[in-house]
């Protein structure tokens, strides 16, 4: 009876104290009964000997929507080389997470914000977006797009608390369509 999953030596004890010492003797035993001396996990193993699926499996894990990386800063960021340098990062972390998802994007957006709780500091926060005419999962056009936003969206003055990047509008690999018009089609070693 141990080898049944879900059923430990305790209550294989038990059941065999109730004369049910085989697996068919489970199988056989009044589900009512499996009720009232244990519980709804063995009342499903016994469903499940019968043949009757209890739990659904998912064939397939659903596909992420979007890819999100961002981070608060320790120290606020106040000029733009050290917030373009810290997009750029976000950005290749997106685009490796996007290659372990076997996915390719469309839609790349940078957003920025100073802190909503600082004194005496006026908050800002924006964001900007590129949508790109074809799929990529390229670190480099996915560095590229962002830092366009980015470039969009700075003020200088502020000092600044969040960035981040975001990836979406999401494509499986091998099913991306190459667009007509777009220069800049896919290159070598873009997969890695």
């Amino acid at each position: 009876m141990d080898d049944v999953w879900g059923i430990g030596r305790r209550i294989s004890k038990k059941l065999d104290a109730m004369g049910i010492k085989t697996v068919l003797d489970l199988a056989d035993t009044d589900i009512r009964f499996i009720r009232k001396h244990f519980n709804v996990v063995l009342e499903r193993t016994v469903r499940e000997l019968r043949g009757e699926p209890c739990l659904q499996l998912e064939e397939f894990a659903p596909t992420k929507q979007e890819i999100i990386c961002s981070r608060s800063f320790g120290e606020r960021i106040t000029d733009y080389p050290s917030m373009r340098q810290a997009i750029c990062s976000y950005a290749a972390r997106a685009a490796e997470k996007l290659r372990s998802e076997h996915q390719y994007c469309r839609f790349i957006s940078t957003f920025i914000k100073t802190s909503p709780f600082a004194l005496n500091e006026p908050y800002y926060g924006n964001s900007a977006s590129v949508k790109l005419l074809t799929p990529t999962q390229d670190s480099r056009d996915i560095i590229n797009a962002a830092t366009r936003s980015l470039d969009a969206i700075w003020q200088a003055g502020h000092r600044y608390q969040k960035a981040g990047v975001m990836l979406g509008d999401f494509f499986s690999q091998g099913v991306a369509q190459l667009n007509l018009f777009d220069d800049n089609a896919p290159r070598p070693g873009s997969e890695q």
